[in-house]
């Protein structure tokens, strides 16, 4: 049994529907299926700011429909469920998924689902499983292989450890962007991230403010000597211009920002 990914993009203005499939336009990618597997779907609508988790599928057949713009189908029956589709922390999420070896200078969530081409392009990772699946809590027996306990109460404790970490880290810079000193949409950032083994700790850790933080992860946003350090685009962008250069706020307790 393999797992694979589909994204409903913003070229989408209705919720996934899972009774209609899910189509593709390279029948190569439908080629590598067969009934059994199991499909993750997240979507982005259009004029929407948030991801959603919209479950786990089972892949029942392949079919084509002439008819369709993406005319290589798969048939779904719905194992997760869910009353409603998941909202999605792409930061979080990002940081317990393995580093993305793309190069697209976007949130490792984003260089993982939401390139061109992500949809079906290849069977997940065991890794990318756990996490997906540790997000809509799907039960043992429809998990196989990749459910193994020790991998469930790894996440678990990853999660209790992330929340206790952003309540030390905002508590740390007094609930304030380290950057801007705003209290608004400020967000706690790991300085070296999770999947790179980065500790949930307070000396790893700086308040951000949700833009600071993006750019952060995209590596648009550096520091050296205690100050802020923006790359060349970042400097062109006249809310970020003023910032380059200048000196961080002091958090109360001091935080490693060697690496950075």
């Amino acid at each position: 049994m393999k797992y694979f990914y589909a994204y409903h993009g913003p070229k989408n203005t209705k919720d996934f529907d899972y009774s209609n499939g899910y189509g593709v336009g390279q029948e190569w990618k439908t080629r590598q299926v067969t009934p059994g597997d199991r499909l993750f779907v997240i979507q982005k609508l259009s004029g929407k700011r948030d991801f959603q988790l919209c479950g786990l599928f089972e892949i029942i057949d392949t079919f084509v429909d002439p008819n369709n713009a993406y005319p290589y189908r798969v048939q779904l029956k719905d194992l997760s469920t869910l009353d409603t589709f998941l909202p999605v922390d792409e930061l979080l999420v990002g940081e317990q998924l393995p580093p993305s070896k793309r190069k697209e200078e976007w949130t490792n969530f984003k260089r993982h689902f939401c390139h061109q081409g992500a949809s079906f392009e290849a069977p997940l990772c065991e890794e990318i499983v756990s996490v997906l699946s540790l997000l809509i809590a799907i039960p043992d027996y429809q998990m196989g292989t990749y459910a193994r306990r020790e991998d469930g109460l790894r996440m678990v404790k990853i999660r209790r450890e992330q929340a206790k970490f952003r309540k030390v880290v905002m508590s740390n810079w007094g609930n304030k962007c380290a950057i801007t000193g705003s209290t608004l949409a400020v967000e706690a950032c790991h300085i070296i991230s999770h999947a790179n083994k980065g500790l949930p700790s307070v000396e790893n850790g700086i308040a951000l403010a949700a833009d600071f933080h993006k750019l952060f992860d995209s590596d648009h946003l550096s520091f050296r000597d205690n100050r802020v350090i923006l790359s060349e685009s970042a400097r062109l962008e006249p809310r970020y211009k003023d910032f380059h250069d200048t000196e961080l706020r002091k958090p109360l307790k001091p935080v490693d920002l060697s690496v950075k």
